[in-house]
């Protein structure tokens, strides 16, 4: 099959990115044709082998109009395609990859109004009305439900999908001495505290919570935070805290497991998060995870006893719950961390993707 993936915009180390990427690698190893239109295309020109990337350009002047020129300018590219699957909210889909939150629980009221606004909605309604024909690869069931309150989706247009977190994250055998290394590497002893945040998306992940949580702990932990997005802000809060030299801007990297194995915590306090992929690799990882109930995810960690997820946290209730985390038995929590990974369905993701996208659209008799 010719398979076309649409795409705002991509950069390397975007959660969305990254699986689509994970799905259009799949889809290769069936067989398919896989291109890749995207407006803007950031980092390897070929992560994939096989893989086909055609940009589109524009020179609109905001995101909102940019993303409505690409949309309208790639329709008339998709003839001769046997299935067109997006990976933002557009119209003229068969399939979309639900990775983003619902923005018409977000966006109410005289917000709704604005140029800006109204084109995001228009684009999600061409996708979830009630009347459009696109299939929905659904990968949390808080914002499936949140989609179809306020659209009304048929639930035979939705596929549910299980995560799709990489088998690289598993703790290796001698995770132990890969820890040592990077500890060292860092100037971090054995027993100093050390606390691991990953995502790009600081604001909507949490990093400020992060930060008062860090305030909270003994002058000796440490914060180091992994992922791109604008640093400045947070630095200032951190010197605000009175926390210099205790938080560690790393930026974007592609050796997250060795973070993972090195850390004693992974904190991820979000305000907003569809699904959440990095709570199950620090999970699988054998690191204890503090998350909130805003994380589609949450779940897993919740009735796993991998962590704790708090409701609305608190400086303070982020600060008690890290204090107790960090106090585990680590052996013990590595064990079931094990187990956990041993047993999980949390890896095929990307099968039951390819699985959807090779059937039949559900809305396409409609």
């Amino acid at each position: 099959m010719k398979l076309a993936f649409l795409l705002f915009e991509y950069f390397p180390y975007g959660g969305l990115q990254r699986d689509m990427v994970a799905i259009a690698t799949k889809a290769l190893e069936r067989g398919h044709q896989v291109t890749v239109f995207t407006r803007a295309w950031h980092g390897d020109p070929a992560p994939v082998e096989g893989l086909e990337v055609r940009t589109l350009p524009s020179a609109a002047r905001s995101n909102h109009a940019s993303d409505a020129d690409f949309a309208r300018r790639v329709t008339a590219l998709l003839d001769g395609f046997d299935r067109v699957v997006g990976f933002n909210k557009m119209p003229g889909l068969d399939w979309y990859y639900a990775a983003d939150g619902c923005l018409a629980d977000r966006y109410q009221g005289l917000k709704t109004l604005l140029p800006r606004y109204r084109s995001k909605l228009a684009m999600e309604a061409a996708v979830f009305g009630a009347d459009a024909t696109t299939g929905v690869l659904s990968i949390s069931p808080p914002q499936k439900a949140l989609y179809q309150h306020h659209y009304g989706t048929p639930d035979a247009r939705f596929v549910s999908l299980p995560p799709g977190i990489r088998r690289d994250r598993v703790q290796p055998a001698d995770h132990l001495h890969r820890r040592t290394v990077l500890r060292a590497e860092l100037g971090i002893s054995e027993v100093t505290p050390m606390l691991l945040f990953v995502g790009s998306g600081f604001r909507t992940k949490g990093l400020d919570r992060a930060l008062q949580a860090l305030a909270g702990l003994p002058g000796d932990a440490r914060l180091f935070v992994v992922g791109e997005d604008k640093a400045a802000p947070y630095q200032r809060q951190a010197r605000r805290l009175g926390l210099e030299g205790r938080v560690h801007f790393m930026g974007g990297r592609d050796d997250v497991p060795a973070w993972l194995w090195a850390a004693d915590l992974l904190v991820h306090p979000a305000y907003a998060e569809n699904t959440g992929t990095v709570l199950l690799e620090a999970a699988i990882a054998g690191l204890p995870v503090l998350t909130t109930r805003a994380c589609g995810y949450a779940d897993y960690i919740r009735d796993a006893d991998l962590g704790r997820v708090l409701d609305d946290p608190t400086p303070e209730s982020l600060a008690a719950a890290a204090r107790e985390l960090l106090a585990l038995d680590r052996p013990a929590w590595w064990e079931k961390a094990a187990r956990f990974a041993e047993q999980a369905d949390i890896y095929s993701l990307t099968d039951h993707a390819v699985d959807a996208i090779e059937g039949e659209p559900p809305g396409a008799g409609q």
